[in-house]
């Protein structure tokens, strides 16, 4: 078994690319993925709770996989990693571990990938403007993801640490033909948006409804759990709805979970999944005046893709060398 280092990864790593197999992923729908399963638990010294998820996927050709990872809140006071974990890639027709990667990447990465998918689909046409809320390890890949992103011209990233944004552009530039700032306050900038992405653990919601105007697509990537809401449930009636998948995000997604029992979002109104995003033929959003929102909680599916991806280019670069 191989183990994969993070800088092979990042070395060989394509945000398009990514996208595009996610999008071809999705569009066939085969690739099997059951609901990952979570368990919260605490250790002796924590205030707040950890989760363990454990999401596997295979794609009856060639590959299972399964992802390991720990979510630990109280990390962010200690700077160590919000999330640690592991991904193990097997061979499909024999059971056989072939590769050992770090989780917390893979993660990262793919889930910077399948938000920038979903605005590439839901977004208005051209959009110039993105607003990320959020400086934690999730901004450095989606900085880089949404900055090829076709049209865009401007990313503004805030935090609660306006030095840590500050130091977290510095470490990425240059990025060509996009200009990247930190911003203090983002309140004030959140009408002028075209793409807001909030990579959060809020349990407040940073954004409300009097916030916020026509034409708008939200990306939701940050809360995860009941407790964890990153919009107001009237920013949530207000759009058009779509999430990754019906089996967990409906259940667990902070924003959707509050605005179903408040009343202002129903089950069925749900627009559409990742699947009916990449198979439909025609442009999923009404008008340029519409507002839509994709909310994630993350699938195997993204982790396998990206696994299988990575394995076969280390695969294939080690063939090179051998020859």
């Amino acid at each position: 078994m191989e183990w994969i280092p993070d800088k092979f990864i990042e070395d060989n790593f394509d945000f398009a690319e990514l996208r595009n197999e996610l999008k071809e992923s999705f569009s066939k729908d085969d690739i099997e993925c059951p609901p990952k399963s979570m368990f919260n638990y605490k250790a002796e010294s924590t205030k707040e709770g950890n989760t363990l998820l454990f999401m596997p996927a295979w794609d009856n050709r060639n590959f299972m996989g399964a992802k390991i990872l720990t979510a630990s809140p109280q990390n962010k006071v200690k700077n160590l990693p919000y999330l640690n974990g592991l991904y193990i890639l097997f061979e499909a027709i024999n059971g056989k571990p072939v590769a050992l990667m770090d989780g917390k990447i893979i993660s990262n990465l793919r889930t910077a990938a399948t938000s920038v998918l979903a605005s590439s689909l839901l977004s208005k046409k051209n959009p110039e403007t993105v607003l990320i809320l959020g400086n934690g390890n999730l901004a450095p890949p989606y900085i880089k993801a949404y900055s090829q992103l076709s049209g865009i011209k401007e990313i503004f990233l805030w935090g609660r640490d306006y030095e840590k944004s500050e130091k977290t552009i510095r470490g990425l530039l240059p990025i060509s033909r996009v200009k990247v700032k930190p911003v203090r306050k983002y309140k004030p900038m959140v009408r002028e948006m075209d793409i807001i992405s909030c990579i959060t653990s809020s349990r407040i919601p940073l954004i409300d409804y009097e916030d916020i105007s026509h034409g708008q697509h939200f990306d939701l990537a940050g809360s995860y759990k009941e407790d964890m809401q990153e919009v107001s449930t009237d920013v949530v009636a207000r759009c058009s709805v779509f999430t990754d998948n019906y089996d967990k995000t409906l259940e667990t997604a902070g924003e959707l979970v509050k605005a179903f029992a408040e009343g202002k979002l129903k089950k069925e109104e749900i627009r559409g999944d990742l699947v009916f995003l990449c198979q439909s033929r025609k442009a999923v959003r009404s008008n340029d005046i519409e507002n839509t929102m994709f909310k994630c909680t993350g699938m195997a599916t993204e982790d396998l893709v990206i696994a299988r991806m990575i394995f076969n280019k280390y695969k294939r670069k080690n063939q090179n060398q051998n020859q």
